[in-house]
C-alpha cells in the first residue's frame, strides 16, 4: 500500500469492488453521526451514564475480538458471529423502542450496548472486506475516499428525531453487514483455518504487532481527543457543529491518494498531531461563546488520525492476514476505551465553564501539556511507515511446515515422504533434543532430511556462536516447528521460548522463521 501510485488509487475507484468497500464507511460515519447527535442526545436527559457504558461494550467487543483472533482464531466463525450479530440489532431495536418511548434506562442500556457489539463485528467485516480487496490501490482508495465521503454525508446529515435517528443508526449496520459480509467471508475462513497467532507470533515476531507497539499507545492517546473534542462546549448535549472538517478531510484523502512520498503516512500524523495540538490551545477562548474552532480542529485531526489507522491496519493485514484481527480489535478496543476517558474529562470541563472558568481552563492546559509532553517523549522517532514495512510475511512457514523441511533437505522429496520411508514418524521427530550425529536410516534414493538439517544447523549455528540449546531449537525452527511446539517439548514457559528464539535471530541476523529457512537452505 504504501508504494502504491496516486493514479492506480483513483482508477480503482471504478472498480465494482472497491465502490462496494467505499460505502460501509460511509454508512459508519452516517451511523455515528446519527448516535450522538440524536440519540446520545436524548438518552442523556435521563441517563446519562448509558454512552459511557456503551462505549464500553463496544471496547469489550473488540478486546474478546483480540484475545479469540490470537489464541483461538477457530473460534472466529463468519456466519455463527453474523448471526449474533443481526440477533443484537434485533434485540437493540426492540429494547430501544421500548426504552427510548418511555425513559427506561435500563432499556436503553441494554438496547445500546447490543448495538455496540454489533457494530464491532460491522467493522470487522469492513476490515476483512477491504483487506481482500485485489490490488494495495484498491484498499487505499476505499478507505480514503469512504473516509472523505463520510465526512462529507456528516456534514450535509440533518439532525433527526431521536426515534428516526435510531432506526437509522441499527439500518446502516445491517447494510453494512450485507454489503461487507461475502467479500470478508474468504479472509476470515482463512483466518479460522489457520494456526492461532500466540503461537506463529513466538517464532515470527516481526510478523505481527507486539500489544506495546507504539502504534497502539498513539490509538489511545488520540482517542482521548476524540472523546474530549465529541463533548467539549456540547450543544443540547450533541457535539459541537464542525461543517469545516470536510473539505480539510477530503483534501488529506486525496493528498494520501495522490502521494508518492514512502514516508507520507509519517507526514500525515504530523499534520494529525498540529491539528489536535492546535485545538487543546484555543479551546479556553471558545469557552464562553458558541464558536466551535477548537472543536473543528480536533475533529479534523482525529478524523485525519483515524484515516491513518485505517491504511496501518490494512497495510498490516494485506502483508500478513493472519495479523489483522489481533491489530484491528485492540487499536478499536483502545479507541473506544480512550474515547472514554476523553468524554469524562471533556464533561468535567463543561461542568466547570459555568462555574469556574479558571479550574475549566486548568483542566484544558493539563489535557494539552500531557498530549503533548507523551507525543514528543514517546513519538519523535516513531514511523507508521516503518511500522507498516516492518510486518514480515509468515505465509510459508506458517502453513507450509512440510515444503520447509523438503527445501532444507535439498533432495527434492517431500519431507513427509521422506519421513515415512524411514519409518520415524512425525511425534517421534519432537520425542528428544537433537544430539550430534543422531539421524533416520538412509532412504533408498535419497540422504534422510532430518539429519541433513541438523547438521546444517550444527554448522551455521558454530559458526553464529549459538549455543546447544540454541542449536537444537534453531534445527526445530528450519523444519517449520512452532513456538507453542518448543513450550510443550522442552516444558517451558512461553517467555523462555520467546527468550530463545530472540537469541538465536539476533545471532543469524534473521527477523522471521522464514528467514531463517532460507538461511538453512542457503546453507548460511
Amino acid at each position: 500500500m504504501i508504494t502504491e501510485s496516486g493514479c492506480v488509487a483513483l482508477r480503482a475507484l471504478k472498480q465494482g469492488s472497491t465502490l462496494r468497500c467505499l460505502a460501509p464507511f460511509v454508512l459508519f460515519a452516517i451511523a455515528g453521526f446519527s448516535l450522538n447527535a440524536s440519540v446520545y442526545s436524548y438518552v442523556s436527559s435521563y441517563c446519562g451514564i448509558a454512552r459511557e457504558i456503551a462505549t464500553f461494550a463496544n471496547a469489550v467487543a473488540f478486546l474478546a475480538l483480540f484475545g479469540v483472533s490470537v489464541a483461538k482464531p477457530a473460534f472466529i466463525d463468519k456466519r455463527l458471529l453474523t448471526t449474533v450479530a443481526v440477533g443484537c440489532l434485533l434485540t437493540a431495536a426492540v429494547a430501544l423502542e421500548f426504552g427510548l418511548a418511555l425513559q427506561v434506562p435500563w432499556a436503553t442500556i441494554v438496547g445500546l450496548v447490543c448495538s455496540s457489539v454489533a457494530s464491532a463485528w460491522a467493522a470487522t467485516l469492513i476490515a476483512c472486506a477491504v483487506t481482500a480487496l485485489p490490488t494495495a490501490g484498491a484498499a487505499l482508495a476505499s478507505v480514503a475516499a469512504g473516509m472523505a465521503f463520510g465526512e462529507v454525508a456528516v456534514v450535509v446529515h440533518p439532525t433527526l428525531q431521536y426515534n428516526i435517528g435510531t432506526a437509522e443508526v441499527l439500518l446502516c449496520y445491517a447494510l453494512v453487514i450485507t454489503i461487507a459480509y461475502p467479500r470478508a467471508g474468504a479472509l476470515l475462513g482463512e483466518i479460522s483455518s489457520s494456526e492461532a497467532p500466540a503461537s506463529l507470533e513466538l517464532s515470527n515476531p516481526e510478523s505481527f504487532l507486539h500489544p506495546s507497539h507504539g502504534l497502539f499507545t498513539c490509538v489511545l492517546l488520540f482517542s482521548i481527543a476524540t472523546g474530549y473534542g465529541l463533548t467539549l462546549g456540547e450543544v443540547d448535549n450533541a457535539p459541537a457543529s464542525f461543517d469545516i472538517s470536510a473539505p480539510m478531510v477530503v483534501l488529506a484523502a486525496l493528498w494520501m491518494m495522490l502521494s508518492k512520498s514512502r514516508e507520507r503516512e509519517d507526514t500525515l500524523f504530523s499534520f494529525c498531531v498540529l491539528l489536535v495540538v492546535g485545538g487543546f490551545i484555543i479551546a479556553p477562548f471558545t469557552f464562553f461563546n458558541d464558536l466551535s474552532s477548537a472543536n473543528t480542529l480536533i475533529r479534523i485531526g482525529v478524523r485525519c488520525f483515524e484515516m491513518l489507522v485505517w491504511f496501518v491496519v490494512i497495510a498490516v493485514g494485506r502483508r500478513n492476514p493472519l495479523a489483522l484481527l489481533p491489530t484491528f480489535g485492540l487499536v478499536r478496543s483502545l479507541h473506544a476505551l480512550g474515547t472514554d476517558v476523553g468524554a469524562v474529562v471533556g464533561h468535567t470541563t463543561n461542568n466547570f465553564v459555568g462555574t469556574n472558568a479558571e479550574t475549566a481552563a486548568m483542566i484544558a492546559a493539563c489535557v494539552l501539556f500531557l498530549f503533548v509532553a507523551l507525543m514528543w517523549v514517546g513519538f519523535r522517532k516513531f514511523s507508521f511507515s516503518a511500522a507498516i514495512r516492518g510486518i514480515v510475511s509468515v505465509g510459508e512457514a506458517a502453513h507450509g511446515a512440510a515444503s520447509s523441511e523438503q527445501g532444507a533437505a535439498g533432495d527434492g522429496s517431500a519431507a513427509g515422504e521422506a519421513t515415512c520411508g524411514s519409518g520415524v514418524s512425525e511425534a517421534d521427530m519432537g520425542e528428544a533434543p537433537l544430539a550430534e550425529g543422531e539421524g533416520a536410516a538412509p532412504v533408498p534414493g535419497g540422504e534422510p532430511p532430518r539429519a541433513t538439517i541438523e547438521e546444517r544447523c550444527r554448522v551455521i549455528g558454530q559458526v553464529h556462536g549459538l549455543t546447544e540449546r540454541e542449536i537444537e531449537i534453531f534445527a526445530f525452527l528450519a523444519r517449520g516447528r512452532n513456538g507453542q511446539f518448543l513450550m510443550d517439548h522442552y516444558v517451558v514457559s512461553r517467555n523462555t521460548v520467546k527468550s530463545h528464539i530472540k537469541h538465536i535471530y539476533a545471532k543469524l541476523g534473521v527477523h522471521s522463521q522464514q528467514e531463517l529457512i532460507d538461511c538453512v537452505e542457503r546453507g548460511e
